[in-house]
């Protein structure tokens, strides 16, 4: 497979529960409401199926990317134990998904 591309991404919605007590979510769409500046909404989740502070936030994040509050707060990374997000540079929805997966310890998906 050749290098990924955005449309590639557009409509992505996947999530896997692992034997070790981890899940990964992501959801990747295009959108043209004024709330997604950047044109894309999504979230690329790592965590656990329970809460294990300090190695998770309190919902069981260990890592997670977002633009849930783009308007307002721009794009956010979450890392644990730190309960407050570090706001990002917005690389480009390919770029954030390679940068994703190359921080956590599982397979990413074939997407087609």
């Amino acid at each position: 497979m050749g290098s990924l591309i955005d449309d590639e991404l557009d409509g992505v919605s996947e999530g896997q529960k692992y034997p070790d007590g981890t899940v990964v979510r992501v959801f990747c769409m295009r959108t043209d409401r004024d709330a997604y500046p950047s044109r894309w909404a999504y979230k690329l989740h790592y965590g656990a199926t329970e809460p294990d502070t300090p190695r998770t936030l309190a919902d069981g994040t260990i890592r997670r990317y977002d633009n849930s509050h783009e308007d307002t707060k721009g794009h956010e990374r979450h890392v644990a134990p730190d309960p407050e997000p570090d706001i990002i540079e917005f690389p480009g929805m390919v770029e954030l998904w390679e940068q994703f997966w190359s921080e956590i310890p599982k397979s990413k998906p074939e997407v087609t």
